[in-house]
């Protein structure tokens, strides 16, 4: 098996597209969130719809230290950064990562992870990361540092896009997007940089939607992937671990965590990436 058909081989699969549509979407994604499985079905659902067939490729960081079973099912379905060195992609996605609480520099893959955006200049059309991406990509391209909160950021919010962008394309005044983080950024230091764009921000959560004046990179600090269990299961998580945290905010019915949870972000979220893949071609 040659070098190229390997990577073909790990390529993990196609969305089902439109019967009229004949374009194929190339799309690179470095995975760093600690459920995979979860997770590249959130991605993929993300996509549900997409009028473009789409061709994943799920990426791991070969620097960072996986339990054995983990490890495993990466070796066997995903790809790492030398594996596709000299292979071209329409589009770059990165997931959020826990370790917002950490230095950047202390993450034992920051330096493939500084690697990675380094490659995808020359060989990606247009690249998006989802919250502790987002944040690592702003401090690596321009030195824009996170800071803590006092309270977990934790819950769906509310994101009001006043912009006119391609980005916000089909959105009313207010859409909705998960958020959870131990972290934010500041909207002033975003702003003191000319090639950025902040297209949606708030008192609570902080700038939520960043884009590159010419939108080779869009950062967005929430989780428009998150399912409709994801954040209970992050709060009965914290909770068994004895950190007594907050209820996440509109998210519960009646702010109870003993209530079902409606979803009613995944369109919007669904949404927001379509604009994203149809920026690409």
């Amino acid at each position: 098996m040659t070098g190229l058909q390997a990577i073909k081989h790990k390529q993990f699969k196609l969305s089902q597209p439109n019967q009229y549509s004949t374009d194929t979407i190339n799309l690179l994604v470095l995975n760093i969130m600690p459920n995979k499985l979860e997770t590249e079905s959130q991605i993929l659902n993300l996509c549900s719809g997409y009028s473009k067939s789409i061709n994943f490729t799920f990426l791991y960081p070969k620097s960072h230290h996986f339990k054995s079973d983990v490890l495993d099912h990466l070796q066997e379905t995903y790809v790492t950064i030398d594996d596709i060195k000299d292979e071209y992609y329409d589009g770059l996605l990165v997931t959020g990562a826990p370790v917002e609480c950490i230095e950047f520099e202390e993450v034992d893959y920051w330096e493939e992870f500084k690697q990675l955006l380094e490659w995808s200049r020359t060989h990606v059309t247009q690249s998006i990361y989802f919250c502790w991406a987002s944040q690592a990509a702003l401090y690596a391209d321009y030195g824009i540092q996170k800071h803590n909160v006092d309270d977990k950021i934790s819950g769906i919010f509310p994101h009001h896009s006043q912009l006119i962008d391609p980005l916000l394309d089909g959105f009313g005044d207010t859409f909705y997007l998960p958020h959870s983080r131990h972290t934010t950024l500041d909207d002033e230091d975003i702003l003191q940089q000319d090639d950025l764009t902040v297209l949606t921000t708030s008192k609570i959560t902080g700038p939520q939607i960043i884009v590159t004046k010419d939108h080779r990179s869009t950062f967005i600090t929430g989780h428009p992937e998150y399912s409709t269990e994801t954040l209970s299961n992050e709060y009965f998580r914290d909770v068994d671990a004895g950190l007594e945290p907050h209820v996440p905010d509109n998210y519960f019915k009646q702010n109870n965590p003993t209530s079902d949870v409606k979803n009613y972000w995944h369109a919007d979220g669904v949404k927001l990436f379509a604009n994203w893949l149809n920026q690409i071609k």
